[in-house]
């Protein structure tokens, strides 16, 4: 059993993560995060467009984020995440358990830049 309070996967995304900025309307708060086309169950690409993390068809990612960090919608308000000059919007969340300790969001999210200032 973990002890308390000590969640292994905070490391791994510290390490691994690339740079991701959560932001409601109260709050920005910047962490490390994965992010990825989303693939279909074959894992084959059968169009798109090469991006720098993969090919991207559909405009739909995978984010797997540290669960210290709540991407659920706020007051019913989305959440805006970035990643470099990239806006996503989370259409779908589950966080995942290790028993009783949270260990990180899994979503599904689109890109979205009309959010663009």
């Amino acid at each position: 059993m973990l002890p308390p309070h000590e969640n292994p996967t905070d490391r791994f995304f510290e390490k691994f993560g690339r740079t991701m900025t959560v932001m409601t309307t109260t709050e920005t708060v910047t962490c490390k995060a994965f992010l990825q086309p989303l693939r279909y169950k074959n894992k084959m690409y059968l169009s798109g467009t090469l991006t720098e993390i993969g090919y991207d068809t559909l405009r739909k990612f995978v984010l797997i984020c540290p669960a210290s960090v709540d991407i659920t919608e706020v007051d019913g308000i989305h959440v805006k995440l970035k990643f470099g000059d990239d806006d996503f919007c989370v259409d779908h969340c589950e966080k995942v358990f290790f028993g009783e300790t949270p260990l990180y969001y899994w979503a599904i999210v689109h890109q979205n830049n009309d959010w663009r200032s």
